[in-house]
Order: structure tokens, then C-alpha cells, then sequence
């Protein structure tokens, strides 16, 4: 399990903001914790989640919900996915 930042933009931030129960029910699917940073410059999003299974984290972005889910909170792809090295390797 590893630490993962995932970044995107949004159409609308209210509305993204407001699918907090939405993102909190998806996440525990894959992730024990994560944080929300709002960039100071646009409508940019980054979300750190902490201990994530890799594999169901892939699993469910590629479902119709997930997709369903992007939509209803206005999320604009592409949804950059930055994976922690351990120890520089």
C-alpha cells in the first residue's frame, strides 16, 4: 500500500466540493484516509490518499459509477495519477 496524489480540474468547484459523501463512500474502497488541496490558481483539485490498494483504486476508476460519478461533480479529465517512490527507487 502507498501514498497516492491524484490531480484534476473542475467545471464548477461548489458542486465538486458538495460530492464530499460521494468521494468519501468511492475512496473507502481503495484508501484508508485521504486530504483535499484546492490550488490557489484555477479550478484545480489535488487529493492525497493515504495506504492505497493500487490494484482496486484501478479497478473502480474504470467502473460506469466512477464515470458516472466525474460527471455529477464536474470533474475535466485528464485525472493525473502521481504514485510515492519508497526510498528513491
Amino acid at each position: 500500500m502507498t501514498t497516492v496524489v491524484v490531480t484534476h480540474e473542475v467545471g464548477d468547484m461548489d458542486t465538486w466540493l458538495g460530492g464530499g459523501e460521494d468521494r468519501k463512500t468511492m475512496f473507502a474502497d481503495f484508501c484508508s484516509n485521504y486530504r483535499i488541496f484546492r490550488h490557489t490558481d484555477g479550478n484545480k483539485v489535488s487529493i492525497v490518499a493515504e495506504n492505497v490498494d493500487l490494484a482496486k483504486m484501478k479497478a473502480l476508476l474504470s467502473t460506469p459509477e466512477a464515470a458516472a460519478a466525474e460527471a455529477k461533480h464536474t470533474v475535466i479529465n485528464p485525472i493525473e495519477v502521481y504514485i510515492e517512490v519508497d526510498g528513491g527507487k
